[in-house]
């Protein structure tokens, strides 16, 4: 009790501090191919050729395509392996982008996948543990979140893109935009027999994530590899608390494990930095067995080292990205191939299927794209108007990465145990984190009044009972690394955007007269 009465004294008067710091810082009938041999003359604008090419059949390749294509626009999709994806993320689906899916109709694709509702998380920090319920109870009982294996997930995306009559799937590989006085016309790609040809629209929407070979025309990508995955797949055991997401606070840095099945437990292991241990020559299970295993929960331990020796160990570069788009005529960035975050809280998704819908009413209202000046100039208003629930997720996913990680600064250890104690507290300590974190209340000055009472309460704790010269030296450092940690991140995603998004004139931007 003595806790929250000193978390609610302080948080009124730091949120006062934090608001004004902020402020200070600021696409009826099948679409007939419009796709020609290289060097062939371009498509007539409005012949009643494609209106939209897509590049990637991905998660928000699929669900635009779709989108679009149920809105009565004419799309053509262009994706290099049309074959079932293998991947150990994009498995988690959090309770903010099933809403998502909902709004876009899309619902039905985490059916008959074996997908495994997901009700909050648990977090374990040395003998601790805590549980963190997704705040649900406003909710349609069928609203939470969702894991699973990616690859029928996204086969089940394509499948629905590809049921509407208007939208065209076909595998080849983009090798270039086709860009005219600044004005990208559409795209060069080889089929999968080498065969080249062009293919042309009035708008061309690159989503061919992570690995984007497109992105640097459209956007000054920056991008930053703080650690590496490994992925294990546990059989033959139960989580501590079912359905329910579970990070280990552990050293140097957190491991997650969800269910992806009815069967099998997803389990991630963070290694810092973009080196990992070989798996080829036995480090990466000596390593797993020797620094990791030991700190994984004791009911999940044997099944654990069985998934170790099994020998399907898979790694994958953790990747963050913040938005910094160019806004080009003819062409626009989405998912992954336009921003990323750390995959810790599993929000890439949710930001992806937002930025989705976002696109969609914007396009909704135009029955011709082809004025590409003024269609650019009008979906600059994109840019703004995704920007508080994307700036929340990713602002959240690379905060709560450093916090969850071990550090020999004393600091930023008391930092992390407060984090894990102020989230233990329940109530509204508990459930605000995580409807940040679920995507069911992406409100950045929520993010940053609840970052900041969490590095006040750490000072508390040091202070009381009896402060100290050391411990009051601890607690303004132990601010002053926060500070360092969010501030740095909040520049990277833009203040004004972020926090004042009505303020940018591209808020108010009104559709072309066609």
């Amino acid at each position: 009790m003595a806790d929250q009465y000193l978390l609610g004294a302080v948080v009124a008067s730091i949120l006062g501090f934090l608001l004004l710091h902020v402020g200070f810082h600021g696409w009826k009938g099948r679409a007939r191919r419009t796709a020609g041999k290289c060097g062939s003359g371009p498509a007539v604008p409005g012949d009643g050729g494609t209106e939209v090419i897509i590049v990637g059949a991905g998660v928000a390749g699929s669900a635009l395509a779709y989108a679009l294509g149920k809105d009565g626009r004419r799309v053509h999709v262009i994706e290099r392996d049309l074959s079932e994806p293998d991947r150990i993320v994009g498995e988690l689906l959090q309770p903010g982008g099933y809403l998502k899916l909902l709004e876009l109709g899309l619902e039905d694709c985490v059916d008959e996948i074996d997908a495994q509702r997901v009700l909050g998380y648990a977090l374990f920090k040395d003998d601790k543990s805590t549980k963190l319920s997704y705040p649900l109870e406003k909710f349609h009982s069928d609203i939470a979140g969702r894991s699973f294996h990616n690859g029928p997930f996204i086969q089940r995306m394509r499948e629905k893109a590809a049921s509407l009559p208007n939208v065209r799937l076909e595998q080849g590989t983009v090798t270039s935009l086709i860009e005219e006085n600044g004005t990208v016309k559409g795209v060069v790609y080889k089929t999968k027999s080498g065969e080249e040809f062009k293919a042309l629209s009035p708008l061309t929407i690159v989503c061919d994530g992570c690995f984007s070979n497109l992105r640097r025309t459209l956007c000054s990508p920056k991008v930053d590899v703080p650690s590496c995955f490994v992925g294990l797949v546990l059989e033959n055991c139960q989580l501590p608390f079912p359905d329910h997401g579970h990070v280990i606070l552990a050293n140097p840095s957190p491991i997650l494990f969800y269910p992806i099945s009815s069967t099998e437990i997803r389990c991630l292991v963070d290694v810092p930095g973009q080196k990992v241990p070989s798996i080829a020559n036995g480090e990466m299970a000596n390593y797993l067995k020797t620094m990791v295993a030991p700190q994984v929960p004791t009911e999940l331990h044997d099944a654990f080292v069985a998934a170790i020796d099994k020998g399907s160990i898979r790694t994958m570069p953790n990747r963050s990205m913040p938005a910094a788009p160019h806004p080009t005529a003819g062409a626009l960035l989405m998912g992954d191939a336009f921003n990323m975050r750390h995959p810790l809280t599993g929000g890439g998704m949710t930001v992806a299927l937002s930025d989705i819908v976002v696109l969609r009413n914007l396009l909704k209202p135009l029955h011709d794209l082809h004025d590409a000046a003024a269609l650019c100039k009008y979906l600059e208003s994109f840019y703004t108007l995704r920007k508080p629930v994307a700036s929340t997720i990713n602002t959240l996913a690379g905060a709560l990465y450093k916090v969850f990680s071990a550090s020999p600064d004393q600091a930023r250890n008391e930092m992390r145990q407060a984090c894990f104690d102020y989230l233990s507290l329940g109530g509204v300590f508990s459930s605000g984190p995580i409807a940040l974190i679920s995507g069911l209340n992406p409100r950045p000055l929520s993010l940053v009044a609840h970052f900041f009472a969490v590095a006040i309460y750490g000072v508390g704790r040091l202070l009381l009972p009896i402060p100290s010269l050391e411990r009051l030296w601890i607690g303004a450092r132990l601010i002053s690394g926060a500070a360092g940690i969010i501030f740095p991140i909040i520049k990277a995603e833009g203040v004004r955007q972020m926090f004042f998004p009505a303020t940018v004139p591209a808020y108010y931007r009104a559709p072309p007269v066609n």
